[in-house]
C-alpha cells in the first residue's frame, strides 16, 4: 500500500472512532487530533503529486470561524500561485478537518500561523512527516 492510500484509510478510521465515541471525550480527542495530522499528511501527498517543487500551502480561514479553505500554494522559494481546479478538486473538504479544536494538533505543522487573521501556511514537509511518524505510531507491533 502506497502512502497516500495508507494516510487514507487512517484518516478514514479516525473519522469513524470520532463519530462512534460521543461518549468518551478522551478517544474523541484523540481521533480529532489523529483527524488533523492525517489530514494534512494526505493534503502533502496530494500537494507534492501534482507540484512536485511545493513546499506550503496557504490556508484561509472562511466564512464560518472554524473553516479553513485552500488558496494557494508557496514554492519553497516563498513565491505564491493560486491553485489549479485539479488541485483543489483533489483537495476536496480536506482542509475542513484542520478547525480551532485540533489546532493543537496541525499548527505546529505550520511554518506560519496567524490566527487572528485566518492565514495558515502549512508546511508540506512537516506535515508529511507528521503522518508518516503517527502511522508508525498507531501501528500493531510486529511479532
Amino acid at each position: 500500500m502506497d502512502q497516500e492510500s495508507a494516510l487514507l484509510e487512517a484518516l478514514n478510521r479516525e473519522f469513524a472512532v470520532y463519530d462512534i465515541s460521543k461518549e468518551m471525550p478522551g478517544q474523541r480527542a484523540e481521533a480529532d487530533h489523529d483527524i488533523a495530522v492525517y489530514a494534512a499528511a494526505v493534503i502533502a501527498l496530494i500537494m507534492r503529486r501534482h507540484d512536485k517543487g511545493a513546499a506550503g500551502l496557504v490556508i484561509d480561514e472562511g466564512m464560518d470561524p472554524d473553516e479553513r479553505v485552500a488558496s494557494a500554494v508557496l514554492s519553497a522559494e516563498g513565491a505564491e500561485r493560486d491553485l489549479t481546479e485539479a488541485e483543489s478538486d483533489d483537495l476536496g473538504a480536506l482542509t475542513g478537518s484542520l478547525c480551532d479544536g485540533n489546532s493543537a494538533a496541525w499548527y505546529p505543522l505550520c511554518s506560519h500561523v496567524d490566527d487572528r487573521h485566518g492565514v495558515f501556511r502549512l508546511d508540506l514537509d512537516r506535515a508529511h512527516q507528521a503522518g508518516l511518524d503517527l502511522l508508525a505510531r498507531r501501528a500493531p507491533s510486529a511479532k
